[in-house]
């Protein structure tokens, strides 16, 4: 650094290239990025839903799904004309909108633009026994229907530090993970079991028994004595 060069540095000093590596290449111009766009105002867009919202289509969407009325009302479910599907808010664990899933009538599935995504977190949790994590709105309903406190998540492997939060927030009560009973759903569930376990919680993982996710299984004829017994003998996760 003392010894001159036609390389001044600021402090006072010299540099002096010391390998035969090339020159660095000169620095890009920089470019600056473009204002993040501000995120929906999400409760105004539900509401605006709302008032697009029939009870008569709502009964028909719960009939076709087989899920009731008011388990799909208890999740917020609004019609979103502009997209021409159904819609679903997403929350995040202080149940603040981060949000909007949506289904058309053929099942196909995306969000509004801008959504960041949430849990689907219905209204008037009972605040007791087990809390049951599954996979999307509907699954979500069809566990409601059977009286249980149930939140769902947006896909298999989704909103993991989302669930933690909450967990965390209810402090002691037993947690089950209601895995879709395919390689995706039990792996995404095993993952979610982990995360728990690592956190210090002891929760549960079960699979519906011949059918392919809790919806289904609920339509086969699960009942909640069936779904108890599932988690009665069920086993505390472990590696």
């Amino acid at each position: 650094m003392r010894v001159k060069s036609d390389r001044p540095t600021r402090n006072g000093g010299w540099l002096h290239q010391v390998t035969d590596a090339p020159p660095r290449p000169a620095p890009r111009e920089y470019v600056p990025r473009p204002p993040r766009r501000p995120s929906p105002d999400w409760p105004a867009l539900l509401r605006r839903f709302k008032r697009d919202t029939r009870t008569a289509e709502v009964m028909r969407l719960a009939a076709s799904l087989g899920v009731s009325p008011g388990s799909l009302s208890r999740l917020g479910v609004v019609w979103a004309a502009p997209h021409r599907a159904w819609a679903f808010p997403m929350c995040d664990a202080l149940r603040k909108t981060t949000g909007i899933r949506l289904r058309a009538a053929n099942g196909r599935k995306w969000a509004v633009s801008g959504s960041r995504n949430g849990l689907f977190w219905p209204a008037d949790l009972a605040g007791a026994g087990p809390l049951l994590f599954c996979e999307g709105p509907t699954d979500t309903g069809a566990l409601l229907d059977l009286g249980y406190d149930a939140i769902g998540r947006p896909s298999c492997t989704g909103a993991v530090d989302l669930v933690i939060e909450v967990v965390r927030g209810l402090r002691v009560r037993d947690v089950v993970v209601v895995a879709d009973a395919d390689e995706q759903g039990i792996d995404g569930a095993d993952r979610l079991a982990r995360a728990l376990t690592e956190e210090g919680h002891r929760p549960k993982v079960i699979q519906p028994q011949r059918a392919k996710d809790a919806r289904a299984w609920v339509a086969a004829g699960a009942t909640r004595a069936v779904v108890d017994s599932a988690i009665q003998d069920g086993l505390y996760w472990r590696p």
